[in-house]
């Protein structure tokens, strides 16, 4: 496991909690305006609940995430591309159904040509 950091702010504050593998172990340190605080782990769960149960703690006290590093997204930035189409849905799971607009315009369409006859 590679050195890994999550960043927390909150009324000016900022904390910063790093996690990192030694040869005996799991480290996990926290540097905010206080002094550092690092906690040692012999199992990598246990330091995972540890860091869910503290990142909780944080949450629910006003403390928002800032950010995460090292960036794992992989590939380039599809926010910079346009669509091919307008139409951001994934077509392939909303079936054949035709939509309701055009259900309701069909439908009336069918009622004037039975009223004109």
């Amino acid at each position: 496991m590679g050195q890994r950091v999550w960043s927390f702010a909150r009324n000016g504050e900022q904390m910063e909690i790093h996690r990192g593998s030694t040869a005996e172990g799991f480290l996990l340190t926290i540097n905010g305006d206080g002094p550092r605080r690092t906690y040692f782990f012999d199992d990598e769960q246990r330091l995972e609940q540890f860091q869910l149960d503290f990142e909780k703690f944080l949450i629910a006290t006003g403390w928002l995430l800032l950010g995460f590093s090292p960036e794992r997204r992989a590939g380039r930035e599809r926010r910079h591309f346009s669509r091919l189409l307008t139409d951001r849905r994934r077509w392939w799971t909303d079936g054949l159904r035709t939509p309701p607009g055009r259900e309701r315009d069909a439908r009336l369409r069918r009622i004037q040509q039975r009223r004109s006859r």
